[in-house]
């Protein structure tokens, strides 16, 4: 018994580190999943560590998925690279005018900002003043949480730019990283701890109908066995042979069948005949010496009446057997 709970510790101690591994690899491909610079996004390409440090510095931040030109003028949009979006179109141009911030990050620090208007460089910073707003433009990697591993001095150039706009609340904008025009549907919503509980279901039931299913199916149908007539094959072969008016065929089966019956060959038919005590003895001769007699052309009104004889004599060998059958039973 000891034994026995030693292996199952054993395997408990081996297969933890497999599941926190597992559920490792599953967090980090659906962090992956997410966009890249999104606040959301917990993984290297994402900006989750520069949000986060803004909130515990009690920045007034926040993420949003509103779209820029629907914000409060006295709010501070920050835009980074994915989607599509925008700086010169016309709505962001007067969002900006009436006294708007938007900060404009994209990958490269590369920018195509039609103002008219002179830029103010601050080393890796660019301010745009337009109106009553300004657009500020920078370089999206320096807030990625891998950049922030190795380097913060960019980013902190971001962050005290962003905090000399006295308390301005300031808005993560994702509305361009999650714009799409397919509809999320109710999958989309279920968490994956939900989905793996799905799966599990899914396949239980599979297994159950697979199993079950055996049961199943269409009903077999079963039809009684019909007994056969003991000449039915005899009469369809004479059917053709007589559409065919070959009568010395249908003769020549009807003959063969009667041989079959007695067990007898040709010559020995008469001999049966005798010995078994058997009516029509005259007929059975003339069926034999018509059949064996190959010299003479027969007509087939001839061929008709041996058959008809042929006939009389396999009543007589089915009477002696329902006969011995009767007796038999009787015993």
């Amino acid at each position: 018994m000891k034994i026995k709970k030693y292996r199952e510790l054993i395997i408990f101690i081996i297969l933890i580190p497999i599941f926190l591994f597992a559920a490792f690899f599953v967090s980090s491909r659906m962090e992956n999943q997410l966009p890249a610079y999104s606040v959301i996004n917990k993984s290297s390409l994402g900006s989750s560590v520069f949000y986060e440090a803004m909130k515990k510095l009690n920045m007034p931040v926040e993420r949003t998925l509103k779209p820029v030109e629907e914000q409060d003028y006295n709010s501070i949009q920050i835009v980074v690279p994915g989607g599509k979006f925008d700086v010169n179109s016309s709505y962001i141009k007067s969002w900006v005018n009436k006294g708007g911030v938007l900060v404009r990050l994209s990958a490269g620090n590369i920018h195509v900002v039609d103002y008219g208007v002179s830029p103010d460089i601050r080393g890796n910073v660019t301010v745009y003043k337009y109106g009553k707003g300004s657009v500020i433009t920078s370089d999206a990697t320096y807030i990625t949480n891998k950049e922030l591993t190795e380097n913060t001095s960019n980013a902190y150039a971001l962050f005290s730019e962003l905090s000399s706009f006295n308390n301005r609340k300031i808005y993560f904008n994702e509305t361009n990283l999650f714009q799409s025009n397919v509809r999320a549907s109710l999958w989309d919503y279920i968490p994956i701890w939900g989905r793996f509980i799905i799966f599990q279901f899914v396949l239980s039931l599979s297994a159950f109908f697979y199993y079950k299913g055996k049961r199943f199916g269409k009903p077999i149908a079963l039809y009684e066995e019909v007994e056969r007539n003991e000449n039915e094959y005899l009469l369809s072969a004479s059917a053709l042979y007589r559409q065919a008016k070959s009568y010395d065929l249908i003769a020549e089966s009807y003959y063969k069948n009667l041989l079959r019956q007695t067990k007898c060959s040709e010559e020995n038919l008469i001999d049966y005949w005798e010995r078994e005590e058997l009516p029509s003895l005259n007929k059975a001769k003339q069926v034999n010496e018509f059949m064996n007699n190959s010299k003479t052309e027969k007509k087939p009104k001839e061929y008709i009446q041996v058959i008809t004889t042929i006939e009389q004599l396999n009543r007589i060998l089915k009477k002696r057997r329902d006969s011995y059958w009767k007796t038999l039973k009787k015993i």
